[in-house]
């Protein structure tokens, strides 16, 4: 079996692969339009979900989330380069008494030639292009469960808004995003740590043909805990993850519409001044192989083998760190992923995402799965014109 799957890990290197798991579904690329000023709309966003993980291993928790989101926006566009909005984010979990999430929402936009400013709410998750190892997708999905076991690193990605400040740049052969996503802050005598994440992403299209595009993603995510005002004892940690690869897109035009395969050098360091975590730097090789077909059914392969590596806001399952028990973990991770995706708009503003997602851990020998539903309504509706 380990084997089989060097095998075809070799294959998917020489042959092509996309790190940035895809999920098209919750990607959000509202421009501002100049026939829209001075235009007041309510954008309603409704996501329905149930993510399942049937993992036993010793590293991530195993758990299943089943509920729904509801986050009704008031949005007046200025002009055709500023606008403001306002909200509320609502998460029901099914089986739990009540919202579990009741969060306001308010942004404040700025758009010019491809440059966007935002102060507020911003535009989060997947929009920041990271890869999994370096960001969870459920921090934007759900985020997790919070309980009081939880210490400061695992509270931070409890909730699902990111707020703070965002500067965006979008051209035809470069993009960028830099973000602070201020998580919690603090006042003089606050038993708790201040908690945020800093990070940029950018990619650059160094080859776009009609059969052939190949663009450098590079990334980088600062997750910080601490704070001088602060009476909490813990001390202050600073965590730095990095990302530098190369993507490869073959379009096509029958049956199969697409072959990507994108590979990336993540990193991990401990740059603070007092070490708290197991493992103090590491590093991982991630390689994933995306086939997209005019079905909408897709499969994405995926190959992860790090050494004591750890990302703070990614997922788990990819770290040396043990989630699941404290002060274990696992030097070298090797994973295997097969991930079959079933994508499709059923509806104008309806969209549909279903995923099989059996992975097996190469060192432990251990084939486990996880499965997820996805149902989303998004649309605006336009209310009046104001002066």
């Amino acid at each position: 079996m380990r084997k089989a799957l060097l095998a075809l890990l070799a294959v998917t290197v020489f042959a092509s692969a996309s790190a940035q798991t895809d999920y098209a579904i919750f990607r959000d690329t509202a421009t501002l339009r100049a026939a829209d000023s001075g235009r007041l709309s309510l954008q309603v966003d409704n996501i329905n979900y149930l993510r399942n993980y049937e993992w036993f291993g010793n590293i991530p928790n195993s758990y299943t989330l089943l509920g729904t989101l509801l986050i009704p926006q008031l949005q007046y566009q200025l002009n055709e380069h500023i606008a403001f909005k306002g909200g509320l984010l609502l998460r029901r979990e099914f089986g739990r008494p009540g919202l579990v999430t009741v969060e306001p929402i308010f942004q404040a936009k700025y758009q010019k030639k491809g440059l966007t400013f935002i102060m507020g709410t911003l535009e989060g998750g997947l929009n920041h292009r990271f890869v999994e190892p370096l960001y969870n997708i459920e921090r934007f999905i759900v985020g997790r469960m919070e309980n009081t076991g939880m210490n400061d690193v695992q509270r931070a990605a409890t909730t699902r808004n990111e707020q703070g400040l965002q500067l965006k740049l979008d051209k035809r052969r470069f993009w960028a995003d830099w973000f602070i996503d201020w998580r919690e802050s603090i006042v003089i005598g606050d038993p708790f740590r201040e908690q945020l994440n800093s990070g940029v992403s950018t990619r650059t299209m160094l080859i776009d043909r009609p059969r052939f595009q190949l663009t450098v993603p590079l990334q980088a995510l600062v997750s910080h805990y601490g704070g001088q005002v602060s009476t909490a004892n813990d001390a202050i940690e600073s965590l730095l993850n990095g990302a530098a690869g190369v993507s490869l897109r073959f379009p096509m035009q029958g049956t199969l519409r697409s072959v990507q395969t994108d590979h990336y050098y993540v990193g991990y360091k401990n740059i603070s001044g007092i070490k708290l975590q197991r493992y103090n730097e590491g590093y991982g090789w991630l390689s994933t192989l995306m086939f997209k077909t005019k079905w909408n059914l897709d499969l994405e392969l995926r190959y992860w083998k790090g050494e004591t590596f750890y990302g703070p806001v990614g997922l788990p399952l990819y770290n040396s760190i043990s989630e699941k028990y404290a002060n274990f973990g696992e030097a070298e991770r090797q994973l295997f992923f097969a991930t079959f995706i079933y994508d499709k708009t059923l509806f104008p503003n309806v969209n549909l995402d279903l995923r099989l997602e059996p992975y097996y851990d190469i060192n432990n020998r251990k084939l486990e799965y996880g499965y997820s539903v996805f149902l989303r309504f998004n649309r605006n509706f336009f209310l009046r014109k104001l002066l």
